[in-house]
Order: structure tokens, then sequence, then C-alpha cells
């Protein structure tokens, strides 16, 4: 049971404790949640999310340069395009290429981050990548908050847990943030965070959304959680553990388990009555 600043991200996921994305997983089913765990090297990374990590690094460091390198634009399907790039990926080291499309784009999302009142305050404050193991419910558990302000004294702000979620154009508004935040069940990240930090002696009374677009103008929402969605997100994290814990005293079937019988749902009856 620990707190651990600075750990490498590898690392965090290599760690064999209970993540939100497995829980996100569990709700659909625990086998599949298993085996998404034991194979998690197969998943690939998408530019989606190469992007998402980009404007992460951005936001906490201010300095883009220290993790990444503008590629040239050549043509790489060209001897010429082709030494190019190789002379320019032996310049970078261990950096990582991206276009100048990218670097702009993680700069706006930046600026427009550390120019946000409320967003600026969290920057300033918080303690980045914290991550946190401890158990809940007798099962292995970690957590990873983008930002920590749990140190910070009593204030309408703090103490407080953050998320950082880069967002497309439009989409960081109250009204999308709301259907996404339902729909893809980002609740249970919220509550197990929050129990995490909690389980591990630190206070959390407050915890906020730092929405950033990744499109121009770059528009920036923070969005915090009201007390019945603190206090639901974690009732649903206990129900999703103690399914995990009903799966493995099951010996781990291979199968979404007994289900309840398939009723008519209302609008299936208005469709089939018409």
């Amino acid at each position: 049971m620990n707190l651990i600043d600075d750990m490498d991200m590898e690392e965090y996921h290599d760690e064999l404790s209970i993540s939100s994305t497995n829980m996100r997983d569990m709700e659909t089913s625990c086998e599949m949640a298993n085996y998404n765990k034991t194979n998690r090297r197969n998943i690939k990374q998408t530019q989606a999310m190469f992007e998402g990590t980009l404007i992460h690094h951005a936001l906490q460091t201010r300095n883009i340069g220290s993790d990444y390198a503008i590629a040239p634009e050549c043509d790489r399907r060209t001897k010429q395009g082709k030494a190019e790039y190789a002379e320019f990926q032996s310049r970078i080291g261990n950096l990582s290429a991206i276009t100048r499309y990218q670097y702009d784009m993680a700069t706006g999302a930046m600026e427009s981050a550390w120019s946000h009142p409320e967003s600026r305050l969290f920057l300033e404050n918080g303690l980045m990548e914290r991550s946190g193991f401890t158990q809940l419910m007798d099962v292995d558990v970690k957590a990873r908050p983008d930002i920590d302000c749990s140190h910070v004294p009593h204030s309408k702000h703090f103490p407080a847990l953050i998320d950082i979620k880069t967002r497309q154009l439009g989409k960081a508004s109250r009204e999308s943030w709301s259907k996404d935040f339902f729909n893809y069940k980002t609740y249970l990240q919220a509550g197990l965070q929050i129990l995490v930090w909690r389980s591990l002696g630190c206070e959390v009374t407050e915890y906020y959304y730092l929405l950033v677009e990744k499109d121009p103008p770059y528009q920036v929402n923070v969005i915090a959680l009201d007390k019945d969605w603190i206090h639901e997100s974690i009732l649903q994290v206990h129900k999703v553990l103690e399914k995990w814990k009903t799966y493995l005293a099951n010996g781990l079937p291979k199968s979404y388990g007994r289900q309840a019988p398939l009723e008519v749902e209302a609008w299936q009856k208005r469709i089939l009555d018409a």
C-alpha cells in the first residue's frame, strides 16, 4: 500500500493490480477483463492515444521538446527522403517523432490550459502522474490520477484529484462530456482514484475533469463531479469489485455468468405494437 512518484508508465501498466480500465471491461464480462489484462501488450497504440499522451505531456511539463521532436517533411518513399529521415532519427535519440501539425496541436492545447484560471490553478499546485497501490475489498487495485491536489490546504477547489481528457472540437462542452462520462463508464475511474487515495490516507473531497480540445481554437472546460456523482462512482466501484470476486471464486468461468431472462423493453414493445 503506497504512493509512488515518477513511476514509468509501462512499469505501472505491467503491475498486475486491477485498474479502472479493467473495471470497465468487468462491467461487460469478467472473463473479457481477465483476457485483456493478460494480453495487454497485444493492444496497439492508436493515433488518438498517442496524441492524448502528447497533450498530457505538454500540459504537465510545458516542454514538448523534452520528449518529442518534429520530424522533417520528406518523402520517405524516395532515396533522399529515406536518408533525411534516417539522419533525423539518429539525432533525436530516445525522443518520439511528431509532425508539425501534432506539435502545433499540443502547443495550442497547452497554451489554452495554462491560460484558463481553474486549469492553471490545478496545473500549478498539483503533483503529476502519481501512482497509488492498495487493496479494496481484499482485491489489489491501482490508480494514477493525472493531477493530485489532495495535499493542498482546504479551499473552494481543494483537496482534489483531477483527470485530464483530450476531446475533439466541440466535445469539451458540459452536455457532450456528460453523455460520454456515463456511456463509457468513466465514473469507475473517478470512484477508484478517490477510494485508492483515501485508502492511502489522503483526503479527497473534490474531483474535477480538465477537458482540453485538440482542434483550434483549443477550448478548455473544467467540470467538477457533484457529491451525488462522487458517491455513486464509489458505489459502482464496490459493485464491480464484488462481481470480480464472485468470478474468481467460481473458478474464472469462460462465460458471461448467470443471466436474467430476456425481457421486452418498453421501447421494443412500442415498435412491436405499432
